[in-house]
């Protein structure tokens, strides 16, 4: 049957080649695409078109989840390089965890209010506040723990922070998206260096607002360095380090008349130059984005949002709500003895606008 098949199509697809341009024609497309489908049905234990598994297929181990905190798990692509992060990264990259870790949420606000006690003289506002959180917390968190304070034993793996040396890869395969760092990419023309993080950031009014707001912020960046730390075998977490375009002003991002987002990188914020900079973000919190350069304004790039492989769009609501509508949908009740449609008054199954015609059988 298979070689029938293939007779078929050879005669087939010498009645339809394009001749002039035969790698062009889309009858020589078509017919490809038929033969690796009717294949594949018939082919066991081999990858094929059909049975292509998704990525990350492999990351469904539970203990991952254990060992990877912020479930930043994915899969390395190329080669690996061990190094050594230097002073002012692993702080930065050590505080960004306990930013975000929930067992140290108790600590933190119990840091805020000592700041907030020891600065009543001075009457130090939110923003101040804040930043001498941020510059100083790895430092107390270290010093409250080491004196006797009683704690359990995450919270102290945590507080030592992780070890320097760490794993550094140039591609990573997470959230169903591919990504490469700028730096693999400089002599290629694909683009997978583009990414996108949606953060929730306090907004302050002047320097002595009193009451911020806080709101979620798109931030738009590049790729630049992959690194897993570890936390001397108790756990590992996979950060991303990127150049990161000002959100806050209109030079670093904008939207054009048609309602497209554009970027500009030549004004980066969060570079790391500054010990309170947060270049890094956890690998589970980007989605991939491309940027098209803009021909007509300099240095702007359109966002081209992407999606995974293998996701399908079904909305936002969740099975209680999909059930819950669902029983609320006014379905017309049949007479299941005679088999005949009711006619609901929400509902007329039989039309009314012609005369009806009865058959005796």
């Amino acid at each position: 049957m298979l070689y029938m098949v293939f007779r078929f199509l050879s005669k087939l697809k010498s009645y339809c080649r394009n001749k002039r341009y035969p790698e062009g024609s889309i009858a020589e497309g078509y017919l490809a695409e038929e033969c690796m489908t009717f294949c594949s049905r018939y082919l066991e234990d081999v990858e094929t078109r059909l049975n292509r598994p998704s990525r990350n297929a492999g990351l469904n181990d539970p203990s991952l989840a254990k060992t990877y905190l912020f479930q930043s798990y994915g899969e390395p692509i190329g080669k690996v390089e061990i190094a050594e992060l230097d002073d002012r990264s692993w702080i930065q990259a050590r505080r960004y965890v306990l930013f975000h870790h929930d067992a140290l949420e108790q600590l933190r606000n119990e840091y805020k209010q000592v700041l907030r006690s020891c600065s009543r003289s001075r009457r130090l506002q939110h923003r101040e506040i804040n930043r001498l959180f941020a510059k100083s917390f790895h430092e107390w968190l270290s010093q409250t723990v080491w004196s006797g304070n009683v704690v359990n034993d995450e919270v102290k793996w945590l507080s030592q922070g992780p070890n320097r040396v760490v794993k550094r890869y140039s591609g990573f395969i997470m959230n169903g998206f591919k990504f490469h760092t700028k730096y693999r990419e400089r002599l290629r023309r694909t683009q997978n260096c583009g990414v996108v993080v949606n953060s929730l950031i306090t907004s302050y009014a002047s320097a002595k607002d009193s009451n911020p707001v806080e709101g979620n912020v798109k931030y738009y960046g590049l790729l630049t360095e992959i690194i897993e730390l570890d936390y001397y075998g108790k756990w590992k977490v996979v950060l991303f380090r990127c150049d990161w375009a000002d959100a806050n002003t209109a030079r670093g991002i904008k939207n054009d008349q048609f309602g497209f987002t554009m970027v500009n990188f030549s004004r980066l914020i969060h570079t790391g130059e500054h010990l309170i900079d947060e270049p890094y973000v956890f690998s589970s919190q980007v989605k991939q984005v491309f940027y098209s350069k803009d021909p007509i304004d300099e240095g702007w790039y359109v966002v081209v949002r992407n999606t995974p492989r293998d996701l399908f769009d079904m909305g936002n609501g969740s099975r209680d709500d999909i059930v819950e509508r669902s029983k609320t949908l006014p379905f017309p009740e049949q007479n299941l003895n005679e088999n005949i449609p009711s006619t609901s008054t929400q509902f007329q199954w039989v039309r009314q606008d012609v005369d009806e015609d009865i058959y005796d059988l």
